[in-house]
C-alpha cells in the first residue's frame, strides 16, 4: 500500500496484518495511526534532513547490525551468513527507520567489511537494554524442563544471539537452543541433557506460530549456541498447524554426546 502526498511512503499489507494480529481489535485504529505516523516522520526526515551517506564521520555512530532471515537485505547489501537460514546485516539507524548498508556505500568509506561488522556489533552492545524473563512452561511438553528464557528489549535484539553465552541462559557446558521467530523476541533453553529434544519440539511450536503471525518475521527454525557460535539445530516446516522437525547432522552428532536425564 502506498500513501501519496507531500511525504509519500509504502507499507506492505502483510506488515500491517501482522501488526494488527498481535493487538486487540479496539486498538487497531491507534496501531494503524502509529504505523502511518512513523512512515510520515521517516519520509519527512529523508526529504528535509537527508543524510550524507558518503560522510563516514557522521555514519560511524549510526552503524548497527542485526540477524535476519536468509532473504533479508536483498542484492547488493552488506551481509554475511551466520547459520543456515540466518544472515547478519549492517544497517544505518535513523531512529524512525533503518537503511541497509550497501557495497556501493562501503566502497566510499575508510573501513573494511570485517571492521564494519565489528563496528555495528560494538554500537549494538553499547546500546544495551536486553531484558531477560524466565519461566517454566506450564504445558505437558514442558514438564521436567528448565525455565525458558525470553529475551526482549532493544531494536537490534537479534544481534545479541551472537553473544548468547554472555547471558544466563546456557547450560553447564555453555550450550543453549534458541529461536528468533521475529526481530522482537529471542527464546532460549539451556542445554542440560538429552531432554533438549523435548525443548526443540516445544520451541518449534512457538517459532512456527510466531513466525507466521508476528511482525518482522525472521526464522521458523531452531538454532543452538555452543562454543561461541550459532548453528542450526533443526529445520521446521509448518503445514496445517503441524510442525515437521528435521534435526541437522551437526545437532544430531551433538545429541549423542549428551547425558541422560538425572532422576
Amino acid at each position: 500500500m502506498e500513501l501519496i502526498g507531500p511525504y509519500s511512503f509504502r507499507r506492505e499489507l502483510d506488515t500491517i496484518r501482522r501488526e494488527l494480529v498481535v493487538h486487540p481489535r479496539e486498538q487497531w485504529p491507534s496501531v494503524i495511526g502509529d504505523l502511518f505516523d512513523t512512515g510520515v516522520v521517516a519520509a519527512m526526515m529523508d526529504a528535509e534532513d537527508p543524510l550524507d551517506y558518503g560522510d563516514f564521520a557522521v555514519m560511524r555512530g549510526l552503524i548497527r547490525t542485526r540477524l535476519d532471515g536468509a532473504a533479508g537485505g536483498g542484492v547488493g547489501t552488506v551481509r554475511r551468513i551466520v547459520a543456515p537460514g540466518l544472515v547478519q546485516r549492517v544497517l544505518i539507524d535513523r531512529v524512525h527507520t533503518v537503511v541497509s548498508v550497501t557495497y556501493d556505500m562501503l566502497r566510499d568509506w575508510p573501513i573494511g567489511e570485517y571492521d564494519l561488522f565489528a563496528l555495528g556489533e560494538h554500537n549494538v552492545r553499547a546500546d544495551g537494554g536486553v531484558e531477560i524473563a524466565s519461566e517454566y512452561m506450564d504445558v505437558p511438553m514442558g514438564e521436567g524442563l528448565p525455565p525458558l528464557s525470553l529475551l526482549s528489549g532493544p531494536e537490534y535484539l537479534t544481534a545479541h544471539a551472537l553473544w548468547l553465552g554472555e547471558y544466563p541462559v546456557t547450560g553447564p557446558d555453555g550450550a543453549a537452543v534458541v529461536i528468533m521467530p521475529s526481530k522482537e523476541w529471542l527464546y532460549a533453553y539451556p542445554v542440560v541433557d538429552v531432554r533438549v529434544v523435548q525443548q526443540v519440539t516445544l520451541l518449534a511450536q512457538i517459532a512456527g506460530h510466531n513466525y507466521e503471525e508476528q511482525p518482522w518475521p525472521i526464522s521458523p527454525h531452531v538454532y543452538f549456541w555452543r562454543n561461541g557460535r550459532l548453528g542450526l539445530a533443526a529445520t521446521i516446516t509448518r503445514r496445517d498447524n503441524t510442525n515437521s522437525i528435521r534435526p541437522s547432522d551437526e545437532f544430531t552428532a551433538y545429541l549423542n554426546t549428551l547425558p541422560g536425564p538425572v532422576q
